[in-house]
């Protein structure tokens, strides 16, 4: 597991998408890895983010930057979470 600061992940998705479905377990597994607390948000629920990501979800949100979305790969998040770490040391 990374010692590093704890990283903080929104991601943005929408019931029903097969696309978050599949990063939610992508993101799981990555716990094994990483430290990170994680925030799902519900597209749905507010204007300003349906408008925002409608055809874009699943959205990850790393240390406030847009990182990833719509399909990624385990490889994919942990660069991500590589540069978002790099980035804040």
């Amino acid at each position: 597991m990374s010692t590093a600061a704890s990283l903080s992940l929104v991601v943005y998705r929408k019931p029903g998408c097969s696309l978050c479905d599949e990063a939610d377990e992508v993101l799981h597994d990555a716990r094994e890895k990483w430290r990170y607390t994680l925030e799902a948000r519900n597209i749905l629920e507010r204007d300003d983010w349906f408008s925002k990501y409608r055809y874009r979800v699943p959205v990850v949100v790393v240390n406030g930057i847009e990182r990833l979305e719509l399909r990624f790969s385990a490889d994919e998040l942990d660069a991500a979470l590589t540069a978002a770490q790099e980035s804040h040391s």
